[in-house]
């Protein structure tokens, strides 16, 4: 691999793309809105958890269908920044010179996170139906697939993306060693989530992937140059 001392200056090319923390901050905004309407469209209707009886389960969806949509909807909304921030921070590695398989793994692990989270959106839909709310089946069967794909299927794929720009771009010294550090922790403990599908003792590892690396995303905008190198040395 080929390590680049970064310089730049302002006559450097340029790299052509959106900007990551306008995309960051909307992703932010549209995850915080599909978490906390429901507080507000339907104040004091828990969340519903995969570990619940099917009966409990059917009493608050039924109770949530207004703000189940609406989170569903912001949730779908929230998988189009993120997938241009994928596109657009894997293509700005190329422009700056990586050579490695990190940025195309990050790539598809983006992508694939990005795909899940539609998924999980459209089934927390389907479910926020009338006709679903009456067949306690479906809703069971409903929500387990959307806490899952919205969970552990979107987390783990995920990680593959913190790990791939993480690794990338440290070793190419194009971001500080400890936000290349810490995204190597949350991409581990995005992985570490799928251990979910054997103990739900794992969905601990859930949120450190999904809101912690809201944060490092946040910190990648900030930090990954975009500009080509001006002096690249080996």
């Amino acid at each position: 691999m080929v390590a680049t001392t970064f310089s730049s200056s302002p006559s450097s090319p340029r790299h052509q793309g959106p900007s990551l923390l306008l995309l960051a901050g909307v992703y932010t905004l549209l995850v915080l809105c599909g978490i906390f309407c429901g507080k507000f469209i339907n104040p004091g209707v828990p969340f519903v958890m995969p570990y619940e009886s099917v009966a409990k389960e059917v009493a608050i969806v039924q109770a949530a269908a207004d703000s189940a949509r609406w989170s569903a909807f912001f949730q779908l909304a929230s998988a189009m920044p993120l997938l241009v921030y994928v596109a657009t921070s894997t293509s700005r590695l190329r422009f700056l010179g990586v050579q490695a398989a990190g940025q195309t793994i990050a790539l598809c692990g983006g992508i694939a996170g990005s795909v899940m989270l539609c998924f999980s959106a459209l089934a927390d839909w389907a479910l926020s139906t009338p006709e679903m709310q009456t067949l306690p089946g479906a809703v069971r069967t409903l929500q387990l697939l959307g806490f899952m794909s919205g969970g552990p299927g979107f987390v783990v794929p995920l990680g593959l993306f913190y790990l791939g720009v993480s690794i990338t771009a440290g070793l190419y010294r194009l971001v500080p060693k400890w936000l290349m550090w810490a995204g190597i922790v949350i991409g581990v403990c995005s992985e570490l989530a799928s251990l979910t599908l054997v103990t739900w003792n794992a969905s601990l590892f859930i949120p450190i992937g999904r809101f912690l690396g809201i944060l490092w995303m946040i910190a990648i905008a900030l930090t990954l140059p975009n500009r080509h190198p001006a002096n690249p040395a080996a």
